[in-house]
């Protein structure tokens, strides 16, 4: 996926969201119909960030020319629980700027909104994001990145000296 060059356009469409997006859910449907097939990745009997998350990234990991829009309050918790799956490059964009940006420099593939900024503002950042192409630009760290993936955690050890408390005197 991160060698992957160009645009979202065309892709199919994973919409994860919690209870915060169906207020304008028709509207983000509809949005994101002109730039792929979309198909909404929720639990209808549990409702939950959590479980839209899983499904969307789990779709992504299985579809090479997919991309994902996730939408919860903040766009924050989304965030984490996508990047916590191998192959997921998920960025919380809160302008236009971070959408172009998560696409020309790190190729995102998840993008991850707050319901709270509105429909408005977070239709300009999907356009964005949707239709800026990932061009090569630093592949050479972003393959460095993925390599993070696949490296198990290194065990603990204590530290060599202890840190110095700080304390705060009034």
């Amino acid at each position: 996926m991160i060698r992957s060059i160009g645009s979202h356009t065309g892709k199919r469409v994973f919409f994860g969201y919690d209870r915060y997006a169906t207020a304008d859910l028709e509207a983000y449907l509809a949005l994101l119909g002109v730039h792929g097939q979309v198909f909404e990745m929720v639990d209808a009997a549990r409702l939950h960030y959590l479980t839209s998350a899983e499904r969307t990234c789990r779709a992504i990991q299985a579809e090479e020319r997919a991309f994902g829009v996730l939408c919860c309050g903040t766009g924050m918790g989304m965030s984490i629980a996508a990047n916590k799956f191998t192959g997921i490059y998920a960025a919380r964009c809160t302008s236009v700027e971070d959408a172009e940006l998560a696409r020309t420099i790190n190729n995102a593939n998840v993008l991850c909104i707050a319901a709270n900024q509105g429909f408005a503002k977070n239709a300009q950042i999907i356009e964005a994001f949707a239709m800026t192409a990932y061009t090569g630009r630093k592949l050479d760290e972003l393959e460095y990145i993925t390599s993070f993936e696949h490296v198990s955690p290194a065990p603990a050890k204590p530290l060599d000296k202890q840190p110095r408390a700080y304390r705060r005197t009034a």
